[in-house]
């Protein structure tokens, strides 16, 4: 789900890339992947990948995934190269945002709700490979010390108050008491907030992915071709890119707000395969991830304080997120003790 508004459209697009890129496009098709817009190109037999940044994104981000693409490359990782443009850039600049053109890999690729179950330990095993692969490369760290000391159960409390005062004003929306009662149920989950936050001692943190799941992978003849999409790659804990990537990725807990303890535990064990986890690891996954889902609030007010083009999207996203987060709450202590027989 893009995050902010195109700057481009179709023409737009084909005479950027006539001028900065030497390509006449015939065709320009705009595609739901991920938080950038994003389009595919033809010219003749030839495709390309145009994402358009959003607007807080800086250029250094955008020459690191670069780079981390070569990187991987050069491991067989399969990844999509950038393509520089005539005067040398990895990007260009068009009403301040940046956009740039890469590799169009072809292959299958598949939405928020409909990746395949027979790819899920595939899936799995290709994070793993990830985190070998990337071990010891240099990234901004994400979720360390300094994030976790800034947390203070009354503040994330107070932060969802403020999101209630500002949906009184919008009491006549037809989704008034679904927003109110998640909105409740996860102000009241943050006291327990200083409890999970104890679950960070000690884990694992990787450079990662960092958004790793189903619609960042593109297959082809029942097996993953190519992983796309590294423009959030961070130093994260090892427990959270795995279990998000779960959790994003299976049809069941996309559909459902519903997750199969053991299918996930499978999904774990193909991941060890190829990248170790400790037994503090496993301790902690569940509480790690409800830890970060217990103060997210995303969806919630760009639908009720901007007028993102996708906000009823994001909002369905945040119900979804709030769901999850129920049913992996009512289900911690259960995965936790099934995780930590697993061997490591």
């Amino acid at each position: 789900m893009s995050l902010e508004n195109t700057v481009l459209t179709a023409e737009s697009i084909k005479e950027l890339l006539s001028i900065h890129y030497g390509i006449t496009a015939d065709t320009v098709e705009k595609i739901d992947l991920g938080t950038a817009n994003c389009y595919r190109v033809s010219n003749g037999g030839e495709r390309y990948f145009v994402k358009e940044f959003q607007s807080d994104i800086n250029s250094g981000a955008l020459v690191r995934e670069a780079e981390i693409v070569n990187y991987l490359a050069n491991r067989d990782i399969p990844t999509a190269k950038y393509i520089k443009a005539a005067d040398g850039e990895l990007f260009i600049i068009h009403k301040n945002h940046m956009i740039c053109l890469e590799e169009y890999i072809d292959g299958v690729s598949y939405g928020y709700n409909n990746f395949p179950k027979s790819l899920m330990l595939e899936s799995a095993g290709m994070l793993g490979k990830i985190h070998e692969s990337l071990s010891g490369y240099k990234l901004p760290a994400e979720m360390g010390e300094e994030w976790l000391n800034s947390f203070s159960v009354g503040n994330e409390q107070k932060k969802y108050a403020e999101l209630l005062e500002i949906l009184e004003n919008h009491n006549s929306d037809k989704n008034y008491e679904k927003i109110k009662n998640d909105l409740i149920y996860k102000q009241q989950l943050l006291y327990r907030g200083n409890e999970f936050k104890e679950y960070f001692k000690g884990i694992t943190y990787a450079a990662t992915h960092g958004d790793y799941q189903g619609c960042q992978l593109i297959c082809e003849n029942g097996h993953i071709k190519a992983v796309i999409d590294f423009s959030s790659a961070r130093i994260l804990p090892k427990v959270w890119e795995v279990m998000r990537s779960y959790v994003q990725t299976s049809e069941y807990c996309r559909n459902k707000a519903k997750i199969d303890i053991e299918e996930f535990c499978e999904y774990v064990r193909e991941y060890m395969k190829y990248s170790e986890l400790k037994k503090r690891d496993l301790e902690a996954m569940p509480y790690v991830y409800l830890f970060q889902l217990a103060r997210s609030k995303y969806g919630y007010p760009q639908y009720l304080t901007t007028d993102s083009e996708d906000r009823e999207g994001l909002l369905q996203f945040a119900f979804w997120r709030t769901d999850i987060c129920r049913e992996i709450y009512r289900k911690a202590a259960k995965m936790q003790k099934v995780l930590q027989t697993l061997p490591f």
